[in-house]
C-alpha cells in the first residue's frame, strides 16, 4: 500500500514524474547493485584474483530475474543490513563452487553508495535534457517578447518601464548557469565507491587499486583514489546543484503565480486538458496549480539539502548515523528537483502572455513612472540633487491632486524654461523609457545560441 505522494497509485504523480519514480524504484535499486557486483567479479576476474568462471557466472547470475525474490524478501524480514539478503540470494544463484566470490573485498556501503551516483547520474541527465527545453521555450519567448513593454517592479511596487523579453532573458541567463553546473558536476562528481572495510582496500592488497580502476570504467564512472565513506561533497554538491535549479525555478513560478493574480492579469500558466477544473466550488477559476507545486517541491528540497549538508559531518572511517540520513534525503531530492523541471517546462512551453494587460498596467500612474527619465533630463541642466528634490515634491502633489506629473512641473520655476518637449513626449509615453532592455534580450539570446550550438542543440 502507497503511503507516499510519491509512490500513490491513483492520485499518481503529483509531486513526482513516471520516469523519475522509474529511476528509484526498489527493483531497479537492487538491479544496481548487482550491477555493481557483476562489474566487480569481472574485473577481479581480469586481473585473476577470482576464477575466470565465478566471474563468469557471478556475471550472468546478478539479475534479478535469476534471484528468489521470496528468500529476499524473508532475509529483509531478520537481516538489518542493506544489501545482505540481496548477496544471499547472489551467492545462491550462483552455486557453492561460484558464490563464494561473490562481494568480493566490498563492503555494504560500496555497493550503496555506488547505486546512489548510478541512481543520479540518470537523474541528472533526466534534469538536464528538461532544462535544455526550458531554455529553448524561454529563448522563444525572450525573442517574441523582446520589445514587448510592461513595468518593471521593487519592493513590490512599480518602479520604472522594462520588456516582458527583458525578464524572459534573466531567466534564461539563470537557467543556463543551471546548465553549466548540472553539466559540472555530470562530468566531475559521478565518482563510484570502493573502499572495503573502512577504505584501505587491505583485502585486495596490491591489487585493490586496479581492481577499482577496472570496476569504474566497467561501470561509467570516476575514479577516485581515496574512499568517500565518510567524505560526502560530492554528493551534496550535487545535491546543491539540484536544489540550487529548483529554487531558481520556485522563483520563476512564484512570478507567473504573482503576474497572473487577476487584478495584475499580465501572464497565466498553460491550462490543464481541455474540460478539466482546477476549483471544486468556483468553476470560473483557472488556478495555478503546476506553479504552486513547483513552488512547494523548491520547500521541500531546500529542506532536505540542510540533511545531506548534515550529514557530511561524520566520524570516523564509517558513520551510518549521518548516511542513513543521506541515503533517504537523495531520492526524495532528485524526484522533486526533476519533477520542478518537467512542471517548469509545461509552464514557459505554454505560457500566456498578456501584451495588453502589461501596458494597461504600466500606465496606472501615468507619466509619473517616467520620474527617473525626467530626473535625469533635468539633471544636467538644473542639477542631479535639486532635480530630485523638485520631482519628489512634485511626484507627492501629482499622487495628491490625481494630475500629471509633467503638468506640475511646468508650474515649478526652475524646471519650466528647461523642460523640453522631447522629454515631455516620452513622458507621456512611458513605455519608450526601457533603457538597453532590447539590447541585453539580444545579448543574452546570441549567448545562450551559441552555447547551445557549441553543445549540438537546437
Amino acid at each position: 500500500m502507497a503511503v507516499h505522494p510519491i509512490d500513490f497509485e491513483l492520485q499518481a504523480d503529483a509531486y513526482s514524474t513516471p520516469e523519475l519514480r522509474a529511476v528509484f524504484d526498489e527493483r531497479t535499486r537492487i538491479g544496481r547493485w548487482l550491477r555493481f557486483e557483476a562489474a566487480l567479479a569481472e574485473a577481479q576476474g581480469d586481473l585473476g584474483i577470482i576464477p575466470e568462471a565465478a566471474a563468469a557466472r557471478i556475471v550472468d547470475a546478478a539479475t534479478l530475474e535469476r534471484l528468489d525474490l521470496e528468500a529476499i524478501r524473508a532475509g529483509y524480514q531478520t537481516s538489518r543490513n542493506s544489501v545482505m539478503p540481496v548477496l544471499k540470494a547472489l551467492r545462491a544463484a550462483c552455486g557453492p563452487e561460484h558464490g563464494e566470490f561473490v562481494h568480493h573485498g566490498a563492503t555494504t556501503q560500496d555497493v550503496v553508495d555506488t547505486g546512489i551516483v548510478l541512481e543520479l547520474r540518470d537523474t541528472l541527465a533526466i534534469v538536464l535534457r528538461d532544462l535544455r527545453s526550458v531554455e529553448a521555450a524561454l529563448l522563444a519567448l525572450a525573442e517574441r517578447h523582446r520589445e514587448t513593454p510592461m513595468i518593471g517592479r521593487s519592493h513590490g511596487q512599480q518602479a520604472i518601464p522594462i520588456t516582458f523579453g527583458m525578464k524572459a532573458a534573466i531567466w534564461l541567463g539563470e537557467i543556463r548557469r543551471h546548465i553549466e553546473r548540472v553539466k559540472r558536476v555530470s562530468d566531475d562528481g559521478l565518482f563510484g565507491q570502493f573502499g572495503g572495510a573502512v577504505g584501505t582496500l587491505a583485502a585486495l592488497g596490491d591489487q585493490g587499486p586496479d581492481v577499482k580502476r577496472r570496476l569504474m570504467a566497467k561501470l561509467g564512472l570516476t575514479y577516485c583514489l581515496q574512499s568517500w565513506h565518510t567524505a560526502r561533497d560530492n554528493i551534496a554538491d550535487i545535491c546543491a546543484v539540484l536544489a540550487m535549479a529548483t529554487v531558481s525555478q520556485a522563483k520563476i513560478a512564484n512570478e507567473v503565480f504573482e503576474l497572473g493574480r487577476t487584478e495584475v492579469g499580465e501572464l497565466r500558466e498553460p491550462p490543464a486538458s481541455p474540460g478539466a477544473m482546477s476549483s471544486s466550488t468556483m468553476p470560473h477559476k483557472r488556478n495555478p496549480v503546476l506553479c504552486q507545486r513547483i513552488v512547494v517541491l523548491a520547500s521541500h528540497v531546500r529542506g532536505l539539502l540542510s540533511v545531506v549538508m548534515e550529514a557530511m559531518s561524520q566520524q570516523n572511517e564509517r558513520d551510518p548515523r549521518a548516511l542513513w540520513s543521506e541515503w533517504m534525503a537523495v531520492p526524495q531530492i532528485a524526484i522533486y528537483a526533476g519533477t520542478a523541471t518537467a512542471y517548469l517546462d509545461q509552464v514557459i512551453g505554454g505560457l500566456e502572455v498578456f501584451p495588453e494587460r502589461m501596458l494597461h498596467n504600466l500606465n496606472l500612474h501615468g507619466d509619473l513612472v517616467a520620474s527617473e527619465w525626467l530626473m535625469f533630463r533635468l539633471a544636467g541642466k538644473i542639477g542631479k540633487v535639486k532635480a530630485q528634490e523638485i520631482l519628489h515634491q512634485a511626484g507627492q502633489t501629482a499622487v495628491d491632486q490625481q494630475v500629471s506629473l509633467v503638468d506640475i512641473l511646468r508650474d515649478v520655476p526652475e524646471v519650466a524654461p528647461v523642460l523640453e518637449e522631447h522629454d515631455v513626449a516620452v513622458a507621456r509615453q512611458p513605455e519608450l523609457y526601457s533603457g538597453m532592455a532590447t539590447g541585453i534580450v539580444d545579448d543574452t539570446v546570441g549567448e545562450v545560441r551559441s552555447l547551445r550550438a557549441a553543445e549540438g542543440a537546437v
